[in-house]
């Protein structure tokens, strides 16, 4: 019975389970990517290597976006992939 009511006792003291929040969006909405192209496509071709830190702080979003944006810009041929290390890309304007 002492075991029943100590673990009883720390059932009430436990802290009450806090609910479930709906998840934050992981990633920026497709359509603010794509305005954004246009932008960072400059900004590479303006630059002799572009960083998604540099492209970020040229046009003032998250490095993740500035990220997704430099993917994009190589997927597309609109720039070259010059370096790659996990997450960090160095990339560079093609000049075709």
């Amino acid at each position: 019975m002492d075991k029943e009511a100590r673990r009883k006792a720390k059932e009430v003291a436990k802290k009450p389970v806090k609910e479930e929040k709906p998840a934050k969006r992981a990633r920026e909405e497709p359509g603010v990517i794509g305005q954004l192209i246009p932008k960072a496509s400059r900004v590479v071709s303006d630059s002799k290597l572009a960083t998604p830190s540099s492209l970020a702080s040229a046009l003032g979003v998250k490095v993740s976006v500035a990220r997704a944006l430099l993917r994009e810009l190589v997927r597309s041929g609109e720039a070259v992939l010059v370096n790659k290390h996990r997450g960090f890309l160095i990339v560079k304007a093609s000049r075709s």
